[in-house]
């Protein structure tokens, strides 16, 4: 490679790094928290989830008629149903009725949540976890609209310095990998731990930011696939998502039926499936559907589905889990790698770890940047404004530990009375006080105080979390691990872990010298 094209593609790594650096890391972050968002529900609530209702034993007959009895119509509408493993919660989505005369209430989208013991409705938001908040963060839902593209924009971003790194790195990939100088300049030790580190997370980051681009743009891959349907979108999606085809509805039926017998037909015919998602298309009318959505447990790309017309009881689609369809298979994979739940909680484990090793390998790459633009060639005014941009970018990414650790004390000391409020309060706890944290820190100037006092403050209420949830709800860790309450005990465990790690690498640190201040 030449000089110049090995400074091209070096240029192109670090500006299109350092624009995304914040967002980048605020998304792995949190990302890396929204993989146990369900556990962090379980711990939150201080009830585990006794699975004595399995999933495959849902009574959709009960469940259709517990929301009839909330006052909902339901002819007309298409019902889905979300069965997830870890939380003891459905959820519900109604669509709008097709119904011409359908009451004005049932002419909207609604959502809900219904137990899978009690089949007791409940709001969606009846009891916001702060694992949610964290879920939606990373990919920027709290952003109105654009949030999700500006997510995708990073992560394609990312993808590009992905790219151009391994590029910039590719000779000495290998060899550099074994070293490590510690006593080296600053800006040494940065090259080496980015290097090191990201070659270690090299193919998950990148699974990562392609999996990201297919979920946050992929409404900009189907504009030119219009044009190959002649604006036929409904068409599209129906070839591209055979699971959401709906079906223009007929007449009110006067039969009666029973949807159990679907479900068992179905796990008749697959044994091994685990239903993951049911869909009632057009209820009450003649041409009724129902539709079983699952995987093989044994199958990395199982997802099979059936369709039953309920009038007459025939099969109307099937897709074999044990038989692969290539346009399914690539997006179920995809989906698979994004989420890692093919793997159980150890494979999550690793998927934080990994999450958390991207993060740093975010912070090292702005302070080699930093670094590398401490130099006396440098006009001052440049340097100032480098030295501003690194407090600023390291005093947001480094609070956002313990900011996170003390908002899981706040989530669990808010009283079930103030359900109501509770998403409003979490908002406005993490969101407020990262906010005026990063402000501080940013008006210290000083990144090794910035990094100490996070990872002091970090540790500290990560030993504190146990403690609270004992003390709240008496879920010690001894007594979770009596009752089997292992949702609530991986939390526990976890905050230890990671408070340990955490007061162990400040105890290793040791103030370097600091960049030249620019009056």
């Amino acid at each position: 490679m030449s000089k110049r094209s090995y400074n091209v593609f070096l240029h192109t790594h670090t500006v299109s790094g350092i624009v995304i650096s914040v967002a980048l890391y605020i998304i792995f972050f949190a990302g890396a928290f929204a993989l146990i968002k369900d556990e962090i529900t379980v711990w939150e609530k201080g009830i585990n989830y006794t699975r004595n209702i399995e999933e495959n034993s849902i009574d959709y007959d009960v469940l259709v008629e517990k929301i009839k009895a909330e006052k909902h119509e339901l002819y007309g509408r298409d019902i889905r149903i979300v069965i997830d493993e870890v939380s003891p919660e459905i959820f519900i989505s109604l669509s709008a009725s097709q119904d011409s005369l359908a009451p004005e209430s049932s002419r909207k989208y609604d959502y809900f949540n219904i137990n899978k013991n009690t089949y007791r409705i409940s709001d969606y938001y009846e009891f916001y976890s702060f694992g949610e908040l964290l879920y939606r963060l990373h990919f920027f839902n709290q952003i109105p609209i654009i949030g999700i593209y500006i997510a995708g924009f990073v992560a394609f971003f990312f993808l590009f310095a992905i790219v151009t790194g391994v590029i910039v790195h590719w000779k000495k990939m290998i060899s550099n990998f074994y070293v490590f100088r510690p006593t080296a300049k600053l800006k040494t030790i940065w090259t080496d731990a980015h290097t090191v580190l990201g070659v270690i997370g090299l193919p998950f980051q990148f699974i990562y930011a392609l999996t990201s681009c297919f979920f946050c743009l992929s409404v900009l891959v189907l504009l030119p696939a219009n044009f190959l349907y002649d604006n036929d979108q409904q068409q599209l999606m129906e070839d591209l998502r055979p699971m959401s085809i709906s079906y223009p509805i007929e007449t009110r039926s006067n039969q009666e039926f029973t949807l159990n017998q679907f479900r068992d037909q179905t796990l008749v015919k697959w044994e091994h499936l685990s239903i993951k998602q049911v869909y009632v298309r057009n209820y009450g009318a003649t041409n009724m559907k129902f539709q079983i959505d699952g995987v093989v447990d044994d199958e990395f790309i199982g997802n099979g589905r059936i369709i039953y017309d309920v009038q007459t009881g025939k099969v109307e689609a099937i897709k074999n889990p044990y038989k692969a369809n290539y346009l399914e298979g690539v997006e179920f994979t995809i989906r698979r790698l994004h989420f890692g739940d093919y793997g159980g909680l150890i494979l999550k484990i690793i998927y934080f770890i990994l999450a958390l090793i991207t993060c740093f390998v975010i912070i090292t790459g702005v302070l080699m940047w930093l670094e590398a633009r401490n130099k006396k060639n440098v006009p001052e005014a440049q340097k100032l404004f480098n030295q501003k941009v690194g407090y600023i970018y390291l005093a947001i990414c480094l609070s956002m530990y313990p900011i996170t650790a003390f908002t899981f004390i706040i989530a669990k000391l808010l009283p079930r009375s103030l359900d109501a409020s509770r998403q409003s309060i979490l908002y406005t706890v993490f969101f407020g006080l990262w906010f005026v944290v990063s402000i501080v820190f940013t008006l210290k100037r000083n990144n090794y105080y910035t990094n100490k006092i996070c990872l002091k403050a970090g540790s500290s209420f990560a030993f504190s979390i146990p403690i609270i949830n004992g003390v709240i709800s008496g879920n010690w860790i001894w007594n979770t691990i009596q009752t089997k309450q292992y949702d609530i005990l991986f939390i526990d465990l976890f905050w230890i872990v990671f408070g340990i790690a955490t007061l162990f690498i400040t105890l290793k640190l040791k103030k370097s010298p600091q960049i030249h201040k620019v009056k």
